[in-house]
């Protein structure tokens, strides 16, 4: 979805029907801090390697390891 030229992900929340949007990250670099919107989860870490619409997040300490797509991802 784009919204004022920029692109955004719309968010439904199931259990109130609340509707928002948030922009995709398009200036990540490696080392940003950031949240990781997951389905079951939300997870912080920090920028480990950017390719395209992926990025690699590694968590606190090095406690994991993990591509998620770009539009889940943003910057703290």
């Amino acid at each position: 979805m784009t919204v004022e030229r920029c692109d955004v992900v719309g968010y439904l929340c199931d259990h109130c029907s609340n509707e928002w949007a948030l922009p995709v990250e398009d200036d990540l670099d490696v080392h940003d801090v950031v949240r990781v919107d997951l389905r079951n989860a939300t997870l912080y870490g920090e920028v480990w390697q950017v390719e395209g619409d992926r990025v690699q997040v590694r968590g606190t300490g090095g406690d994991w390891l993990l591509w998620v797509e770009r539009w889940r991802v943003i910057v703290c």
